[in-house]
This record gives C-alpha cells, structure tokens and sequence, in this order.
C-alpha cells in the first residue's frame, strides 16, 4: 500500500455499524479509527474518547468556529463532528483509517478526499423499507439505551438516508453481522492493493 486510505462505513441508525466497525478493528490491529465529536451525554456503557469525544456545546463550537472539523451534523439535537487532524495524520503516515459516520458525514468525507477513500454503505435486511424499517425500530428498541421518541426521530430519518445509497463505493444488507463483516473486511483488502 502506497498511500494512506479512510474507510467509510456509514448506515441509518440501528444497522450495526458501530459493532461492524469495533470488529474490523479487533481483526486488523494496525488500523486506526476516526473518533467522532459529540455534544451528546455519554452511555453508561462508553468510554470518552474511545467511543467519542464528548464535548461541550461551547468546545464543540469553538472548535467548528476555527477549522477544527471535516464535517459536522446535527442528530437528534446533537452536535456530531469528525475532526480532520487525526485524518489527515493518518493519510499523511500512509496508514488506513475506519470511520463510523452518518450516511451525510460519510459523503461529505467522500467528496473531501475522492480517491483517498473507501466508501461503504450498510442497510438492514428485509424485503421493502417497509420491512426494514420494523427490523431496525426492533434493534433500536432492544438495545435499551434510548427513549421511544428518540427511537421515532432515528427512524424518520430513514428514507433520507437510503437515499444516500448510491454514493457510496459499496452496499452490503447486515442480514447475517458474521458475514457482512467478512465481506466488508474482504472488499476492503480488495480495495487497498
């Protein structure tokens, strides 16, 4: 590999993005990962600056006002932001860097630096939207961490999501996570020679 790579995993909320990321990076240990900002209180089960960097909304914005971020979003009445100092580091140091993001902070990194990055798209499984929207309101639901009306806003976000689909390199359905995370890991190897 002669240059460094972002690897781009974006997905509505819900399709096991963040559990497909935390496995690619337990599989291939010399991989580095994007930690996004954010202006959201942390889980119980998170760890500041492993699973974000969790900031306050006068942090956040004092480093949006100098540059300090690729791209920002607001989700859920939170600010969510990838910092470009880590990035470019990476790409500067030839190495290869995962970033979990939303299917608009993934596009936004894809336009930023084209043919530096490997963009893939994860969807739920099922038949129609229909479908999958019910399969991912019950992931939502069992993961317990988020009140039934944040759980409404992720999910009326869907279609604007989908739509994002096609600008991505690469599409995989999460109907099996030990095999979307095989062919994921694959298509990426594929894609650094």
């Amino acid at each position: 590999m002669k240059q460094g790579y972002l690897i781009v995993l974006s997905a509505p909320s819900g399709t096991g993005k963040t559990t497909i990321c935390k496995e690619l990076l337990n599989r291939n240990r010399k991989w580095k990962f994007s930690i996004s900002a954010t202006t959201r209180e942390k889980r119980k089960s998170e760890k500041d600056g492993v699973d974000y960097i969790f900031m306050s909304k006068d942090k956040f914005n004092s480093d949006l006002k100098f540059g300090e971020f690729l791209e920002t979003e607001w989700v859920h009445g939170y600010q969510y932001g990838t910092l470009i100092n880590p990035l470019e580091e990476a790409l500067d140091n030839n190495e290869v860097m995962l970033l979990g993001v939303d299917v608009k902070g993934g596009y936004n990194i894809k336009d930023e630096f084209q043919d530096q990055v490997i963009s893939i798209f994860i969807e739920p499984p099922g038949e129609n939207p229909s479908d999958q929207l019910l399969i991912l309101e019950e992931r939502l639901t069992k993961r317990g961490n988020e009140n039934s009306t944040l759980i409404k806003q992720r999910l009326r976000r869907f279609d604007n999501e989908m739509n994002y689909k096609k600008k991505f390199d690469h599409h995989f359905v999460n109907d099996n996570l030990e095999q979307v995370i095989s062919e994921i890991e694959k298509k990426i190897k594929e894609n650094l020679k």
